[in-house]
């Protein structure tokens, strides 16, 4: 090694043995005054405040400083006068090492250059009568200069510091883990420089509204400055950490107003929505909590207000975002895309409350479940009971609103809708103040099948206008493969009842036709067909509108006002059909029917009950002047085998009240018939009536009781059950008299007693009085038959009166 090497080294060997000595020699001397510099340090502490202050102990550490010396102060904790009351210590620290200038301690004068805090809390506390532990900092009147320490800096680590004002109603818990800071005068300003890592475990302006930013991790680089002569405090835009998340920060607080007035501005790009919202108080992320953003938004707000209590700041908020998708109670928002404005002070009044604020959303072009939508602005008004009002557009083809979720009861293969609508309404589900809405919905050339009845449409047109609470039903044309109806309505307070109480609308409908045929209609006595999809499955598509819109259809009520010029029904033909009709979820009620079928008039009502595969029905109705050929084919016969339109001929004026069940299929139910016949008839024959026939080829081979006529019929029958019950009654007829009474069973069960005197009808056409002609029909051989049903099923005549329970 060359010389001058080792002479180096021998040097600073040398120095650096004197430096250890020296700073042991000062450890040494630290502990020798130790009483002298606690004494010192408690009385410069002690001259600035009014309590009391106790240091544990006090220890020399060389090393954490070097080449300065530190004292580590143990056990430190500072109280104010009222600490009995209220066990709240404003300062309670493990330890503290204060930075000592090494010169000064040997003038036995202590200049504290920097002051470290770890591990404890510091707590300013103020009562509900506005006292504050804070009092301790003013002055002693006998502190004297000399005696107030200069301190360069301030660190702290894993500092609890809490600032809680009963009076105020404010909470604020920081964890303070790291925060070291330094200033440095610039003529009349401060240049102030702090870094600062704190978890916010509570932020509480008031308390009763809870916390904002919940235990969020807070990375607090900042760079400030203040001017001593305008008393402003500037913070230049800069960046910061909330949760990883980089916000940048800026603003001014004005110290010279009273009281201080203060302007933030904080600027998040690619925030999530829910992660600005787990930023801010129950009340508030609340509410936001029924959105769901699924991609990142640009935020900017500006806070302006002033640091006195009670103060609310005025709170701008603006934010945008692109190709978005928007969860909410009305369904999926895909390719969303607005901007947006929050403003807690919508009227120029100093009022910064829910009441006064405002959320806009501006130009907004977004598909909702499959439908296109644009939107110019968007408010909701008035956040304590928020009221929202849009200006919503659209044009799409009616395809778009077919999903393979099934949702809705319409599946629709052509036809284009526009949508020009305004609306006003509330947002909170509990909320039941009124909606309203204003604004024309479109369709043209609409092709759709109704799937829980499999009917099927073409060519529709419609004009949808809503008029506040109201929907009218314009202009409305429905087409079917044999059908074609002409229809306008009315629903009121649509908008009240569609999600509360479907049950409670009641759409007024007139609907006209030149012709309809019911057998395309005949699924409506059938169960709807399909099942509905899993609720997840509904809310991914078309969304709460669209998944009520089937119950609204099946529940809502229709009083319907018809009139057909021709209607038909399997055989059943009728013109000029007027009827009034109310129809309900169960019940089909026919108020009032009337139409011309088979040379004459029918009027009727009553009720159908729909149970699907038995519907209940309650009918009264009059027949006048009817062919009663045409009306047996017209109506299958009314179920009976035996005696058929092909057999009878007259004119019939007919009064009925019947109750039954009609099946799925539209056919009568066997044996579910009951009511009253009350039958006139004239002009009647009987033709090829097979049972009279029989009794013919047995004893009047030569009268043709194969075909016969009669002038006039009337009885009033009895029907239970499937039954006929037909009183004593006379059948005169130009061939033979048959006196029966009895039975008819509609599928089984007739017994029919009849009494045919062998007398010819023609001898006594002379006589004029009604008795003497009936006792001179009787004289002679009165033949006694019995019809029942044959082993085949068809009526048979036998000889015998027998037993009528047979």
């Amino acid at each position: 090694m060359r010389k001058w090497l080792r002479l180096t080294l021998f040097i600073a060997g040398g120095i650096l043995g004197v430096l250890i000595l020296l700073f042991l020699g000062l450890a040494l001397y630290i502990r020798a005054n130790k009483a002298d510099f606690l004494k010192q340090i408690t009385e410069q502490i002690d001259g600035r405040i009014s309590g009391k202050l106790t240091i544990g102990d006090m220890e020399p550490s060389l090393v954490r400083n070097f080449p300065n010396i530190s004292l580590n102060l143990s056990k430190v904790q500072l109280q104010d006068s009222l600490f009995a009351s209220h066990h709240r210590y404003l300062l309670d620290i493990q330890h503290i090492y204060v930075k000592l200038n090494t010169w000064s301690l040997l003038k036995k004068r202590v200049k504290i250059k920097e002051v470290i805090l770890e591990n404890g809390g510091i707590c300013l506390y103020t009562d509900s009568t506005g006292y504050t532990n804070t009092s301790v900092f003013q002055h002693k009147s006998t502190s004297s200069p000399s005696k107030q320490a200069d301190i360069g800096e301030l660190r702290m680590e894993n500092v609890t510091f809490v600032i809680e004002n009963k009076q105020k109603q404010k909470y604020f818990d920081l964890l303070v883990k790291e925060m070291s800071g330094s200033m440095m005068n610039q003529g009349d300003s401060v240049a102030i420089t702090l870094h600062t890592k704190i978890r916010s475990r509570h932020f509480e302006f008031n308390t009763v509204k809870g916390s904002y930013l919940k235990d969020k991790e807070m990375d607090l680089p900042l760079k400030l400055s203040f001017n001593r002569k305008t008393k402003v405090l500037h913070i230049p835009g800069q960046k910061i950490s909330i949760d990883g998340k980089p916000v940048t920060l800026g603003g001014n607080f004005v110290f010279d107003e009273k009281p201080p007035a203060f302007s933030l501005q904080i600027i998040a790009n690619e925030l999530l929505l829910k992660e600005g919202a787990s930023w801010l108080p129950p009340g508030i992320s609340g509410k936001l909590s029924t959105l769901g953003l699924q991609k990142p938004l640009d935020v900017t707000a500006n806070i302006d207000g002033y640091m006195k209590y009670r103060d609310t700041p005025h709170v701008i908020v603006s934010w945008k975002t692109t190709d978005n998708v928007l969860q909410s109670s009305l369904g999926a928002w895909s390719s969303c895309s607005f901007t947006g404005r929050f403003n807690n002070q919508v009227l120029d009044i100093p009022d910064h409350t829910d009441a006064n604020s405002a959320v806009s959303i501006f130009n907004l072009a977004a598909t909702l479940g499959t439908v296109p939508v644009k939107a110019d602005t968007i408010r909701v008004v008035n956040l304590k009971q928020p009221l929202l009002r849009g200006h919503f557009q659209s044009s799409f083809p009616l395809a778009n609103l077919n999903d393979n979720s099934n949702s809705l009861p319409l599946h629709f293969n052509a036809g284009q809708a526009v949508a020009d609508l305004n609306y006003t309404g509330p947002i909170m589900k509990d909320d039941t103040s009124a909606s309203s809405l204003m604004g024309v919905v479109q369709v043209n050339g609409a092709g759709f099948t109704y799937a829980p009845r499999s009917l099927q449409f073409k060519d529709c047109n419609a004009t949808l206008r809503f008029t506040g609470q109201d929907l009218l039903l314009e202009n409305v044309k429905v087409q079917s493969a044999n059908s074609t109806l002409f229809m306008n309505g009315k629903m009121k307070n649509v908008l009240n009842f569609y999600f509360t109480a479907p049950d409670k609308i009641l759409l007024e409908w007139n609907i006209r036709s030149p012709l309809v045929d019911l057998n395309e209609f005949r699924s409506y006595l059938s169960p709807r067909q399909g099942k509905k999809p899993s609720a997840a499955a509904r809310k991914a598509h078309i969304g709460r509108v669209g998944n009520q819109l089937e119950s609204v259809l099946e529940a809502c009520n229709v009083n319907m006002q018809v009139q057909l010029d021709k209607t038909v029904y399997k055989h059943f033909t009728a013109q000029q059909v007027k009827a009034t009709l109310l129809l309900t979820a169960d019940d089909i009620l026919l108020n009032r029917i009337s139409l011309q079928h088979a040379g004459g008039t029918l009027g009727l009502q009553g009720k159908i009950h729909q149970q699907g595969i038995n519907n209940y029905f309650d009918i009264a109705a009059s027949l006048t002047n009817v062919n009663i050929s045409q009306l047996f084919y017209a109506f299958d016969n009314f179920g009976i085998d035996g005696l058929t339109y092909k057999n009878l001929q007259g004119i019939a004026t007919v009064k009925t009240n019947m109750k039954g069940n009609v099946l799925d299929n539209g056919t009568l139910a066997k044996r579910s018939l009951n009511g009253t016949i009350q039958l006139n008839m004239k002009k009647g024959a009987l033709l090829d009536f097979s049972p009279l026939g029989d009794i013919g080829n047995f004893l009047f081979r030569k009268r043709r009781l194969d075909s016969i006529t009669f002038a006039n019929l009337n009885n009033t029958f009895r029907v239970e059950n499937g039954k006929v019950y037909i009183p004593p009654m006379r059948v005169a007829s130009s061939a033979v008299n048959i006196d029966l009474q009895g039975v008819y069973g509609i599928g089984g069960g007739t017994n029919i007693q009849m009494e045919v005197p062998l007398r010819n009808p023609n001898k006594d056409t002379s006589v004029t009085d009604p008795t003497e002609r009936f006792k001179r029909s009787r004289k002679g051989i009165i033949l006694r038959l019995r019809a029942i049903d044959g082993p085949d099923g068809k009526v048979k005549i036998k000889m015998g009166k027998g037993d009528e329970s047979k």
